[in-house]
């Protein structure tokens, strides 16, 4: 995930009421070298400013020389903040991966993404049924095509629905911490007998491991299907075909384009998962 490594003059330039969950991978860096990092406060509903320790002098060095690179003067910089109150600069630290990874707003991302996964999958399948490309008349592309369809269905759409389900479970109404370890694997039941004694670290332990334990169950099986379709229909070229119109082509056009978004999506889904999977199993965490 990119990071915004942010130079501020002082930590009360931060404005908690204008950043949205979306906000919460930047770290804020002032003169001295202090960095600073958003938390969501679930409990309170609000963002809060927190100190970041774990970071060694010479990385706060390597972040100060970041944010300058580029910029020219300090007095370059003095300007640039009296006219947009604080300047950023895009920058992409993966050595720092793990440490600056929030796994609230990721899961939440993932989450809010659901439905318009759905939406798209939906779009995708009726965008080719419209374009005319697998007619019924061609029984072997039109029954693959079927199968693909029905698999994105029952394997894809109705499991992201569990993924909202088991979220808001966990979320809102949680079971038995003595359910979950029935059910979880060996490293999450290894966990769970090292925060023993500790429920409201036990559940915090248990909601980020289900949730990524979902998230690369889910997202593994819609990759498979949504790779199959775009292997099935990457062979068919719109333009060369006579008997359908132009809607039509553009109607399969624009679905193989959403086949290519959704699948960058998910790769990128799977990929920050990792860091959440992780996170999960470092006890430094709780």
């Amino acid at each position: 995930m990119k990071k915004r490594i942010i130079k501020i003059k002082d930590v009360s330039q931060i404005d908690t009421g204008k950043i949205s969950v979306y906000d919460l991978n930047n770290r804020y860096i002032d003169p001295l070298g202090n960095i600073f990092g958003l938390k969501y406060n679930r409990a309170g509903r609000k963002i809060e400013i927190i100190k970041l320790e774990r970071i060694h002098t010479s990385q706060t060095q390597q972040y100060q020389r970041q944010i300058f690179r580029n910029r020219g003067s300090e007095a370059h910089y003095e300007q640039a903040i009296h006219e947009d109150r604080y300047t950023e600069e895009k920058t992409d630290i993966p050595d720092e991966e793990t440490l600056f990874f929030e796994p609230d707003p990721f899961i939440e991302n993932v989450v809010n993404g659901v439905e318009v996964h759905k939406e798209r999958i939906n779009g995708i399948l009726m965008n080719i049924n419209d374009s005319g490309i697998f007619p019924k008349e061609n029984k072997m592309d039109s029954t693959e095509f079927d199968d693909i369809a029905r698999s994105l269905d029952i394997e894809g759409i109705q499991q992201l629905e569990k993924l909202e389900s088991y979220y808001r479970e966990l979320s809102n109404y949680p079971r038995s911490i003595t359910y979950y370890q029935a059910k979880i694997d060996n490293d999450g039941k290894d966990m769970i007998d090292l925060l023993a004694g500790n429920k409201d670290k036990t559940m915090r332990f248990i909601f980020l491991y289900e949730m990524s334990s979902s998230i690369k169950r889910v997202y593994n099986i819609l990759s498979k299907h949504i790779k199959r379709l775009d292997s099935f229909t990457s062979s068919k070229n719109p333009a060369e075909m006579t008997n359908i119109t132009k809607t039509q082509k553009q109607s399969f056009v624009d679905a193989r384009t959403s086949i290519v978004n959704t699948i960058s999506d998910i790769e990128n889904i799977l990929k920050t998962n990792v860091l959440l999977y992780e996170y999960s199993l470092n006890p430094d965490y709780y």
